[in-house]
């Protein structure tokens, strides 16, 4: 989710995790001690039990998950999607070994399977010792983990999907063939007619570029593409950006009250405004986003 600068030594053994935007500001958050640290093939995985932020998972560097608000990122990358899909009954999951979208589609008691894809199978070793909470869904009888690159996964399965969500952006990461225009071509071939993919763009502040990319691979692909945010202090200038994609024309009208009412009391940030309000950007970002379009 954002970059980790280093770390610096405090009083006693306190250490400080520094999130810088290009080396010039961020967020400092600091460390009661460190819990876990290794290396899989593929990064390294550390893991830091913080005052302000509860448990941090950091991979490569980047620091991408927080006890204080993987809720409200894990909850913005999947309800938008679901409850926009008429009956989503069939998911895929790319990236997602934390579990925290995994736990949000389970919320969905239609949903009759789950394929989660992640290159690297340290992540979910990692989660499954020192994030209980969110490891819980690997024991769902619907799902199913494939270690495998996401791209070379769509391109070989035969499978088809309702709903497709791309939880792995990580610039120079593990799975770079994710940021390519084969993979948004195959990740909409995997879609059913009416089925929606939703991709995580990065912070629009600190890298427009992703989001203006992402929208101009996603627009031959797909009718509609649009783009949504949410507020999370532990990203990069305090704002994430998705895109939502979909082939049919209407399917950013659809919200399924019925099924929202029945899921709501288990939120803590997502709601009706917020899906409404989630897709109507400030001035300044629309400047960005159309930018890109021109």
């Amino acid at each position: 989710m954002n970059k980790m600068a280093g770390y610096s030594s405090d009083v006693g053994t306190s250490l400080w995790i520094n999130n810088l935007v290009h080396g010039l500001a961020g967020i400092t958050i600091k460390v009661k001690h460190a819990v876990y640290c290794a290396a899989s093939p593929f990064q390294k995985i550390e893991v830091f039990d913080t005052y302000h932020y509860g448990q941090v998972l950091c991979l490569a560097g980047s620091v991408v998950l927080t006890e204080r608000d993987g809720d409200v990122y894990h909850e913005m990358i999947v309800q938008p999607a679901m409850l926009s899909h008429a009956d989503p009954r069939k998911i895929c999951i790319i990236g997602g070994g934390d579990g925290g979208c995994l736990k949000e589609v389970l919320k969905h008691p239609a949903v009759e399977t789950v394929t989660i894809v992640d290159i690297d199978s340290m992540v979910r070793d990692t989660i499954e010792k020192h994030f209980p909470r969110l490891a819980a869904g690997f024991k769902d009888s619907r799902v199913e983990v494939v270690i495998d690159d996401g791209f070379h996964f769509l391109k070989a399965t035969k499978a088809m999907f309702d709903v497709i969500i791309i939880d792995s952006y990580d610039p120079g990461g593990p799975v770079q063939s994710l940021e390519t225009a084969d993979f948004h071509r195959v990740a909409a071939q995997r879609l059913e007619k009416d089925g929606l993919a939703v991709f995580q763009t990065d912070s629009p502040i600190v890298r427009p570029e992703y989001l203006r990319q992402t929208l101009s691979l996603l627009s031959p692909l797909f009718e509609v593409a649009r783009p949504y945010i949410c507020m999370l202090s532990s990203f990069p200038e305090g704002i994430c950006s998705f895109v939502l994609a979909g082939r049919e024309k209407n399917f950013p009208d659809r919200f399924d009250s019925a099924r929202y009412e029945a899921l709501a009391n288990g939120f803590s940030y997502y709601n009706r405004d917020i899906h409404t309000g989630a897709f109507l950007l400030p001035q300044y970002l629309k400047k960005k986003v159309e930018a890109g379009r021109a």
